[in-house]
């Protein structure tokens, strides 16, 4: 298809241990902080990408995403070793990434956000 090659299941994905400077243990991870998979849904369409800016209101996405502006998908992170999807309408592209922006938020996602941009020192 028209992605890259995609580990989509979060079993296939090994578990990271995080520990913060203090030397607290952290939530299990899968996978990177930064990681992200774009979906298209009910078309199989999948692209693996780093999260380069992140705000309850949108994100850009590194990536090599071909669809077009307008696009509505479901992007899919990864917070306190748990996924967490959000739809989303892609709003501008360049070569090597995407800008989406995000509906109106529920309170939960919106934390789950935040709690992401610390762990990436978005800030």
């Amino acid at each position: 298809m028209g992605g890259s090659k995609t580990v989509l299941r979060w079993d296939d994905v090994p578990v990271m241990q995080t520990v913060d400077a203090a030397g607290n243990v952290g939530a299990p991870r899968r996978g990177a902080d930064s990681d992200a998979e774009i979906v298209l849904p009910g078309r199989g369409l999948q692209y693996n990408g780093h999260i380069v800016e992140l705000r309850a209101v949108g994100c850009v996405i590194e990536t090599k995403c071909r669809l077009e502006p307008g696009t509505m998908v479901e992007v899919w992170l990864r917070t306190h070793g748990e996924p967490l999807r959000i739809a989303a309408s892609l709003v501008g592209r360049q070569e090597n990434w995407v800008r989406f922006s995000f509906p109106s938020l529920p309170v939960r996602k919106a934390a789950q956000i935040e709690d992401l941009r610390a762990a990436l020192g978005l800030g």
